[in-house]
């Protein structure tokens, strides 16, 4: 008969066992758990007597599963995280009660437009909570995946792994920025007047690297432009415009107070092409979760505001 490997199962080291996958790395495994390396070391070697098997081998990158530890990681992960759901769920929800340190990823856009104030919304409710806020990056999505991301909020994006799930949170209508001396006096522009100036665009990972949305918006009316400036900084944007007759596409979001040097100018156009939809993302295991749930009222609630 084959051993029963869940009798005598101790469920932390198999939560130890699902860290080191996600993070194929012992340091990283222990700073998530709060504990020591060698406290990490000894646990992996009572998983790897109780199961029989290596689990991981050391690599010049970190730690690589063996072919046992990848099925067990595949095979018992949906009954996993529906138990941590399960026991998570018993205790009710109090976001003043929560001690822990909330890890947000942003577009640049929107880091830059409403972070702080998603961060104060968020010491209001749970004041004894810390918040680290990253902008949007190519792994972004992945760290979300491994479960090292909270949420992430950024613009809407056509095809994400199954393991996330997504939410949609507004409609951004973006708007022309430029100084406030700018020679465009009006409080509105057309396309055909903004293409006559160079153009200053941010750089966001995942959705306009290769190739910015106001190319395809000036092709589309083939009307000549140039884009002089990219930058991933939104504050570098702002700075260059400020000293220029540079013209900027952001968010609509920008709180126009925090810059009274500048001013902001509706695009005159009869369609959606400046309309954007904001999403956030969070890990498919994590969908009923209370804390995300709150995260996700915390960002509809800072959007609100800012209208």
């Amino acid at each position: 008969m084959a051993k029963n490997l869940f009798q005598n199962l101790d469920l932390n080291l198999l939560h130890v066992f699902f860290i080191l996958y996600q993070e194929r790395n012992m340091r990283l495994t222990a700073q998530r758990l709060f504990v020591t390396q060698p406290a990490i070391s000894k646990s992996l070697q009572k998983l790897r007597h109780h199961f029989g098997d290596e689990l991981f081998v050391k690599i010049p990158s970190g730690l690589e599963p063996t072919a046992f530890a990848e099925h067990l990681f595949q095979s018992t992960r949906p009954v996993y995280q529906d138990l941590e759901l399960a026991v998570n769920s018993v205790n009710e929800f109090d976001p003043a009660a929560l001690e822990d340190t909330f890890h947000i990823a942003l577009s640049p856009f929107l880091l830059n437009s409403i972070g702080s104030k998603l961060f104060l919304n968020i010491m209001a409710s749970a004041p004894k909570c810390n918040v680290q806020m990253y902008k949007w990056s190519t792994d972004s999505l992945a760290q979300i995946q491994q479960d090292r991301l909270h949420l992430g909020l950024t613009y809407q994006m056509p095809d994400v792994p199954a393991e996330i799930s997504e939410r949609s949170i507004t409609i951004d209508t973006f708007k022309c920025y430029v100084r406030k001396d700018h020679p465009c006096k009006q409080k509105e522009i057309s396309l055909a007047e903004a293409a006559r100036f160079d153009l200053a665009t941010i750089i966001a990972a995942d959705w306009n690297v290769q190739k910015t949305n106001i190319q395809a918006i000036f092709k589309k009316k083939n009307l000549e432009f140039s884009i002089k400036y990219r930058s991933e900084l939104p504050s570098a944007i702002l700075e260059v415009i400020s000293e220029t007759d540079m013209i900027a596409p952001l968010s609509g979001f920008l709180d126009m107070s925090h810059y009274p040097q500048l001013r902001s100018l509706k695009v005159k156009t009869t369609e959606s092409d400046y309309d954007y939809k904001i999403s956030t993302y969070f890990h498919y295991k994590n969908r009923q979760n209370p804390l995300t749930e709150w995260l996700n009222k915390m960002v509809l609630k800072t959007f609100e505001e800012q209208k």
